[in-house]
């Protein structure tokens, strides 16, 4: 089992947890650390067909119901020995407070007389009088479980990982925007926390007896040097102007404009912000010693390697093939997938594959990408090298690419070598079905600050008609191969 998913090992054992909240960004994660360390889990979902297609689905108890609604909640908590509850809207709307205050009333009665021990992930809370609505309902939810149940409540601040909302916001920022203005509120002390240690927090609470606040996180910064320390490590140069009068509202809009975060969900992060959330950790350092936080940079750094390792190591498969062409923009990456449907065998789709490129060509556009690679040299990178075909494997060059990852007859995962304003890949999958099987291709790309993304957007017209083109030429050719097979 790799450390990301069994940073520690229980004492606790024979035991059956409930998640709620496991559709979130925390319960999803946190799931595969429980089974790892053969705890059982009973997850609770509004719809059971939002985790279709979870590693992990075939591996937990599901329970469909809404806390929000008493009467779908029977028999919950029954057999249950311990409870996270991690259930936290993240809207602009006076709606979710009411919402957040009648799940948690709802979960205290009926867990009132069937668990010892309820984990309930909430937020540091400011010194201040003036507290955001946001970090009032989160503090106000510990108060409700902590009033009728047993309850360890670990208080986080801005929580750094892939995927995370606080995040995305800081990275798209940072990455996006050479001179900021930025509101005075910048200035504002945070504490922030890796989503790993954030994680290692919560499993290891199952070993502890309840304890009611505890905060946790690593060295307390601004939000300002969050952002600077970041441009540091990516080796980007930026300029932050605090000025008096962006209000919260205004800096929200911004924020929904220039990166993927909705309004909705970026105004309660802003909001926050107002507020200095340093906490006291001495509490965490004492009843937690197994654990060591990572510093911010580190944090950084797992959460853009984990970025990376999602599409390293994840495979397409038949349920999730629902259409032919897409373009998305996510944890910082661009993705642009073709798919294609074919009588050919997986091993003949992948015999193609291994064609490609060298002094076979790209079989589509082979003339633009030339000029790309004379360009290249121009600018002062290698010749691209022939593949050999016949021994191919991870590190191998592949033209202008160098194989990352190699799954023989499924997949193999291209990095280009030419220079670009960020990082690049081709991946080509092959998926068997029971009457037919998939090509798949994915063109990736993360940019590197403002001229990455001006990089990506300039090349995205043509972008589409070279791989378009490829993708038809593949397939004609494994139906090719299929039917010459076939008369063989």
């Amino acid at each position: 089992m790799n450390e990301f998913y069994n940073p520690i090992t229980l004492k606790t054992q024979n035991i059956k947890v409930l998640i709620t909240g496991a559709t979130g960004y925390i319960g999803g994660r946190l799931i595969p650390r429980l089974l790892a360390n053969n705890i059982k889990v009973r997850i609770l979902v509004r719809d059971k067909t939002k985790i279709d297609g979870k590693s992990w689905y075939d591996k937990v108890e599901i329970f469909e119901g809404d806390l929000t609604k008493l009467e779908s909640l029977s028999g919950l908590c029954d057999g249950i020995d311990q409870a996270f509850y991690l259930v936290h809207s993240m809207t602009n709307s006076k709606e979710y407070i009411e919402l957040d205050r009648l799940s948690a009333r709802n979960f205290v009665k009926i867990a009132k007389e069937n668990i010892p021990h309820v984990i309930y992930l909430g937020g540091i809370s400011p010194k201040e009088k003036n507290i955001s609505e946001h970090l009032l309902s989160r503090i106000e939810v510990g108060k409700i479980l902590s009033k009728s149940l047993p309850t360890t409540e670990l208080r986080a601040g801005p929580i750094i990982g892939s995927g995370s909302a606080s995040f995305e916001m800081l990275r798209h920022l940072s990455e996006k925007l050479p001179v900021m203005v930025a509101p005075k509120w910048i200035n504002n002390i945070v504490r922030p926390i890796s989503v790993r240690d954030v994680l290692k927090y919560l499993v290891l609470s199952l070993d502890k007896q309840p304890c009611l606040q505890i905060d946790i996180g690593s060295d307390p910064m601004s939000f300002k040097d969050l952002m600077l320390k970041y441009c540091d490590y990516r080796g980007l140069k930026r300029y932050i102007f605090p000025v008096p009068i962006l209000a919260p509202g205004l800096a929200a809009r911004w924020i929904g404009l220039v990166t993927p975060i909705t309004n909705s969900l970026a105004s309660p992060i802003v909001k926050s912000v107002i507020n200095n959330i340093e906490g006291d950790i001495s509490l965490a350092l004492s009843y937690y010693p197994e654990i060591k936080t990572l510093n911010y940079t580190d944090s950084i750094k797992s959460a853009l390697d984990k970025t990376k390792k999602e599409f390293t190591e994840t495979s397409w498969n038949k349920q999730k093939i629902k259409f032919d062409y897409r373009l998305s923009q996510q944890r910082g990456r661009f993705e642009e997938i073709r798919i294609a449907k074919t009588d050919a065998t997986c091993e003949q789709i992948f015999s193609i594959f291994k064609s490609l490129g060298g002094a076979n060509g790209w079989k589509a556009w082979n003339s633009m990408w030339n000029v790309r690679k004379y360009i290249d040299i121009l600018l002062g990178g290698k010749i691209c090298s022939e593949p050999d075909r016949e021994n191919l494997k991870v590190g191998s060059d592949f033209d202008c690419f160098k194989i990352q990852k190699l799954d023989s007859n499924k997949k193999i995962l291209l990095k280009m070598t030419l220079k670009t304003p960020g990082e690049a890949w081709l991946k080509f999958e092959a998926i068997d079905d029971i009457t037919h099987s998939y090509i798949v291709m994915t063109a990736i790309f993360e940019p590197k600050g403002i001229w990455g993304y001006l990089y990506w957007y300039s090349i995205l017209p043509l972008h589409k008609l070279i791989f378009k083109d490829l993708m038809k030429s593949l397939k004609k050719e494994c139906d090719m191969i299929n039917k010459t097979s076939a008369k063989i």
